[in-house]
């Protein structure tokens, strides 16, 4: 496949991608650099801990119905949002440890599940109300008569009235007091249905690895108050999750982390962002200082000398049995007959021909080559695209479409394939798309260019779609709405000549775009439909925008929550670079300025 890092990007920390958004948000570049060499032990490490007091860059997102909000930030957006339903399985085994039996101490900490009808908290939380007693762990007398109890409350949510309460049993196991013993306590919980356990991360933990801390925050006068209000307002108690980093290198059971923590914080769990696993329980820190966790193969040690069971979630034998073997590589000869996208698709006089979008001098400088060609087109069955080799997706693609003579070829064993025909650097395979949540998504759709005189044509056009160098990266929650139906709304709402358009797509390449996985992911997709109406023998062009910013006001919304715009071709233009010759002519809003951009939310709302 070859080896497609860009070592410029590779090289970015965190702190460089927050100084890069910080500079484009016009809020300074100042970064705060974290405290090195002061990790030793000793002092009040119970004491939950902000180390960097910017809410942009260390939030403490509330969650809400087992999800998260958004952050404001490009930068966690980017990380986050590809791996939602991971962290979303974690967020819903993470609990309030709450207490009966002083009503001064309604709730200890948190706790999460890390084995069946097994919770994990800190030794710090599970003392409150139990001790050390010979080999068991009594709980404690209360101070207003009898025994505290304890549970575990899996929602506790902002602005969410809803619980779910599991009592604690009995306590397994509280670790030794003093700093050479890791802050642990293990409880066995009451009843047989509980949230799944989370995994514990067998890899080897390093400074830098992306984090999120799930936990319960209280109001904690042992931060400064303005820093509290900065990352927290005036909202605590209630589940959140905090992103970070490991921000040193593991040493003894101890891992380092820099995420917005308080009071109610001790018992969280450190989950690693990508693979959905804890790396390690958060049990305290210092202000501006390092937060710190037991690291998750303490936990391991822990929890086999108890002989609790571990929790391993992979894919089961018979799954993996199945899965199908990976194609063979096309050779580049084998798509040599491809013809591509016909300038002369909706008309042969001079009028009627459409070429390919025009790339400007930027654009061309970082056209792929392509092998035994000199315009840079990559040609396909029925459409055609040009490859940005600096950005490694589509400036644009272009694909002729015949209604008349289209076929609903059902969709099975989807095999994504490198085109031999560019440098692999030049593309982006699966790696991108693997284990996250991300999509590979059609820029040309997958039925647009089926069409043709037989069945093999029609195939063929199918598998075309099918290159990398037509996937972009959607997010699997993406809800395109009208996005995939204006070419067939077009279609039956015109006068269209011979059933046939043409359709032009590609990603806005923005200087804002967020970075995961060393690529730049878009944030808006362009659409422009062509056809001649059949009752005036001239062409009709309009433009589209799928965006998640709001284009009037540059409001960003949620990650996925786009929406569906219709512009002027000539605003396309300037926010595109690319041009469209004379479809700009052909746009009923050719001579309205940028207040013609408007929201589609159905497709009557088209200008025809």
């Amino acid at each position: 496949m070859g080896d497609i890092i860009i070592p410029a990007l590779a090289e970015k920390t965190l702190n460089d991608r927050f100084a890069e958004e910080a500079r484009r948000l016009f809020i300074g570049d100042e970064t705060e650099s974290l405290a090195s060499g002061q990790e030793t032990l000793g002092g009040d490490m119970s004491q939950e801990a902000i180390i960097i007091v910017d809410q942009l860059r260390r939030p403490a997102l509330l969650v809400r119905k087992n999800t998260f909000e958004a952050p404001q930030s490009a930068v966690w957006r980017s990380l986050l949002d590809p791996n939602r339903s991971k962290i979303e399985n974690a967020i819903r085994s993470v609990g309030r440890v709450e207490l009966t039996g002083d009503p001064t101490l309604p709730y200890a900490g948190t706790g999460w599940m890390i084995g069946d009808g097994i919770a994990i908290t800190n030794r710090h939380v599970a003392s409150i109300f139990a001790r050390k007693q010979g080999s068991a762990f009594p709980f404690r007398n209360s101070p207003m008569g009898g025994k505290f109890t304890a549970r575990i409350d899996f929602r506790e949510e902002f602005n969410l009235p809803s619980s779910q309460e599991v009592h604690v049993e009995k306590v397994l196991y509280i670790a030794e007091d003093g700093d050479s013993f890791p802050d642990v306590a293990i409880l066995k919980l009451k009843g047989s249905k509980f949230p799944k356990p989370i995994e514990l991360s067998d890899a080897k933990i390093q400074k830098g690895l992306p984090v999120v801390v799930i936990g319960y925050p209280a109001n904690d006068p042992r931060n400064p108050a303005a820093a509290v209000a900065d990352i927290f307002g005036s909202v605590f108690e209630v589940k959140r999750l905090s992103p970070g980093e490991i921000s040193g290198n593991p040493k003894g059971f101890l891992i380092h982390h820099d995420c917005s923590t308080l009071g109610g914080n001790s018992g969280a769990v450190v989950l690693d962002i990508e693979s959905g696993k804890a790396v390690g329980l958060h049990f305290g820190g210092r202000f501006r200082m390092n937060n710190f966790a037991v690291e998750s193969a303490e936990l391991k040690k822990i929890l086999s000398k108890l002989k609790v069971k571990v929790t391993v979630l992979g894919m089961p034998e018979e799954a993996k049995a199945q899965k199908p073997k990976p194609a063979a590589a096309p050779s580049a000869s084998s798509l040599s007959n491809r013809i591509g996208y016909q300038e002369n698709f909706l008309g042969k006089s001079a009028a009627l021909r459409v070429s390919v979008p025009t790339l400007n001098a930027s654009h061309k400088a970082n056209l792929a080559p392509v092998q035994s060609k000199t315009d840079g087109l990559l040609r396909y069955t029925h459409f055609s695209l040009a490859m940005n080799r600096k950005r490694r997706f589509a400036f644009f693609t272009a694909c002729n479409i015949d209604g008349s003579s289209s076929a609903n070829i059902r969709r099975e064993n989807d095999t994504w394939l490198l085109d031999p025909r560019i440098d692999s650097k030049h593309q982006i395979g699966n790696e991108l798309y693997s284990n996250n949540d991300l999509d590979r998504g059609h820029l040309v759709r997958r039925l647009d260019p089926v069409w043709g005189a037989n069945a093999a044509e029609r195939q063929q056009a199918n598998d075309d779609t099918f290159y990398y160098t037509n996937a972009t990266p959607q997010h699997a929650r993406l809800n395109q709405g009208n996005w995939n139906d204006l070419e067939n709304y077009i279609l039956s709402n015109t006068d269209a000549k011979d059933l046939k358009v043409n359709v032009y797509t590609g990603p806005v390449f923005g200087d804002d775009d967020p970075q995961y996985r060393n690529v730049f992911l878009p944030q808006a997709y362009w659409k422009v439909v062509a056809v001649v109406n059949g009752a005036t023998n001239k062409l009709h062009a309009t433009a589209y925008i799928l965006s998640q910013r709001d284009l009037l006001t540059d409001i960003e919304f949620v990650f996925g929550q786009f929406r569906t715009y219709q512009l002027p071709i000539a605003v396309l233009e300037k926010r595109t670079g690319l041009r469209f010759g004379k479809l700009a002519d052909a746009d009923p809003l050719k001579a309205q300025e940028a207040f013609a951009i408007r929201e589609i939310t159905k497709l009557e709302q088209v200008r025809l």
